[in-house]
C-alpha cells in the first residue's frame, strides 16, 4: 500500500499537529447548498465529515461482515477535506474543464494536507473519486443519506426552500447496496415523503457521482 513518507518520534507529532491545525478552517466552511436554499445557519463541512463517518460506523454495525469498516470510515473522514482549499462548491457546477481543474486542485490540498505523514488519505481520496470498491460506493451512498437526513431536519426546523433536493433523483443514488437503499426509504418514511426515480447516469457521471 503506498503512503506517505512519515518521520518518527517528535517529528512525526509535529507533522500531526500542523495536519489538524492546516483542517481547522473546515469548521468554518459552510456546505453551500444549504444556503443557496435559505437556510442561514448550516452545517459545516467538518461536520458534515464527522456525521457521514458516524453514519458508516453505523451501517457497518448494523450490516455486518459485508464492508471493511475501517477502511469506509476512514475515506469518510478524508472526503472533504479537500474542500479546506476548494471550499465547497455544490453539484453540478461548472463545465467539465471546470470539474476536471477542481479535481486537480482537490488533488493537490490532499497531498498538501497530509505531507509528511505516513498516511493512506490520498489513497482513499482516489478510491471514493472513482467509486468502484464497495466501500468507496457505500461511503459516497451514505454521503447522500447524511445530505437528505439533515434536509429532513432542516424541513422539521422551519429552515428553507429544499422541496427540489427531495425531487432530484440524483440525491438517492445506493449505488446497488441494500443497506443505503433501505436507510434512504426510512428517511423519506421519517421526512413524510417519497423517493424519486432516479434517471439513468451517463458514462462520465457513473465514473463520479455527486
Amino acid at each position: 500500500m503506498r503512503t506517505t513518507g512519515g518521520r518518527r518520534g517528535p517529528g512525526l507529532a509535529a507533522a500531526i499537529v500542523t495536519t489538524l491545525a492546516r483542517l481547522h478552517p473546515l469548521a468554518r466552511v459552510p456546505r453551500a447548498g444549504w444556503l443557496l436554499r435559505g437556510v442561514t445557519e448550516v452545517e459545516s463541512v467538518s461536520s458534515h465529515c464527522h456525521a457521514v463517518a458516524l453514519l458508516t460506523q453505523l451501517a457497518c454495525d448494523a450490516w455486518p461482515g459485508r464492508f471493511n469498516a475501517g477502511r469506509a470510515v476512514a475515506m469518510a473522514l478524508v472526503h472533504d477535506c479537500a474542500e479546506v482549499a476548494t471550499m465547497d462548491i455544490p453539484m453540478p457546477a461548472g463545465d467539465a474543464d471546470f470539474r476536471e481543474a477542481k479535481s486537480r486542485t482537490e488533488r493537490a490540498s490532499i497531498a498538501a494536507l497530509f505531507d509528511g505523514l505516513p498516511s493512506r488519505a490520498a489513497e482513499l481520496f482516489e478510491e471514493f473519486e472513482h467509486a468502484e470498491t464497495p466501500e468507496a460506493q457505500l461511503v459516497r451512498g451514505l454521503d447522500k443519506v447524511q445530505m437528505m437526513i439533515r434536509a429532513a431536519c432542516y424541513e422539521r426546523e422551519g429552515h428553507g426552500a429544499l422541496g427540489d433536493f427531495w425531487a432530484n433523483g440524483r440525491n438517492f443514488d445506493d449505488y446497488g447496496i441494500d443497506a443505503v437503499r433501505e436507510l434512504f426509504a426510512e428517511v423519506a418514511r421519517f421526512a413524510g415523503r417519497k423517493v424519486p426515480r432516479r434517471p439513468a447516469a451517463s458514462a462520465p457521471e457513473a465514473r463520479r457521482r455527486g
